[in-house]
């Protein structure tokens, strides 16, 4: 068996940066040949990394890249908040959210199975997870293209991207950026009341009525008043959860649709995505 020398462990440590003891061990695993001993490495800490995926990943961050009239944007996750202060954290979903662009991908499952280094991001992923010790994934990723504009949060664990139609440019890079805070801070689920369950819209509406029934205030006044009192309780309802009829979030004294109707043109949404990590 090839010596295992003090210089050959340190130079496998700088090149991968795995433990000393663990670089040794791979030395003397693979006969002192270095190539062989990161393989040896790299195997351990896919290992290691499927133990550590079974532990809850609720921190992360998110990695954006824009360039050339697109936009991907990639969710990574971790057990602890410390993690996302670690460069090599950092610089892998930095690498993750430029491929994305690249390779024009708007899902975990696609970017995963995308080349990074020789190897598959799954398993750059994992050795990484491996190597710290916690839970390491993709959790989402968007890619977008066109009119749009973009927001991420200085601590880059919100992020929020609109696409619009009836603008281009400059002009639809500031709107969508500024309808991209509002996302952030207004959380609507849906673009259209079409896209709300019309179930649960029902069930507003039979608790809206039902409360007016058995107010003494309101249960004698003619039905079209009812009904219209009934329809303002389900408006209230959707501004809560539906991007239009939402309060502007700078004036919460007009919609988003108001807004947009100011800004000239025949201007819409087309999209809106919003990633909270963790969420």
């Amino acid at each position: 068996m090839a010596e295992v020398t003090a210089d050959m462990v340190k130079s496998l440590r700088e090149k991968t940066g795995a433990r000393l003891m663990d670089c040794q061990k791979a030395l003397k695993e693979c006969q002192g040949r270095s190539e062989d001993a990161v393989a040896w490495l790299r195997k351990k800490n896919l290992a290691a990394g499927a133990k550590a995926a079974e532990k809850s990943a609720e921190e992360g961050m998110v990695g954006v890249k824009a360039e050339g009239g697109a936009l991907a944007a990639v969710e990574l996750t971790s057990n602890t908040d410390f993690v996302t202060k670690n460069d090599e954290f950092r610089k892998l979903l930095d690498q993750l959210a430029a491929l994305a662009l690249q390779a024009k991908v708007g899902s975990a499952d696609d970017l995963s199975r995308q080349n990074l280094g020789g190897r598959s991001v799954a398993d750059a992923v994992k050795e990484l997870a491996g190597k710290i010790g916690e839970n390491i994934a993709i959790k989402r990723v968007v890619y977008v293209e066109g009119a749009f504009g973009y927001y991420l949060h200085s601590d880059y664990k919100q992020f929020a991207a609109v696409e619009l139609t009836g603008a281009k440019g400059d002009q639809a890079q500031a709107i969508g950026k500024d309808l991209s805070m509002h996302v952030v801070f207004a959380k609507p689920t849906a673009l259209s009341r079409d896209e709300v369950d019309q179930v649960l819209a029902a069930k507003e509406m039979e608790i809206a009525q039902e409360r007016l029934k058995n107010d003494p205030k309101n249960s004698m006044k003619p039905p079209g008043i009812l009904a219209k009192i009934a329809q303002g309780h389900i408006d209230k309802f959707y501004a809560q959860i539906v991007l239009p009829d939402q309060p502007y979030y700078r004036e919460s004294a007009k919609s988003v649709a108001q807004y947009l109707k100011e800004q000239g043109g025949d201007i819409s949404v087309k999209r809106f995505v919003h990633i909270k990590v963790g969420a």
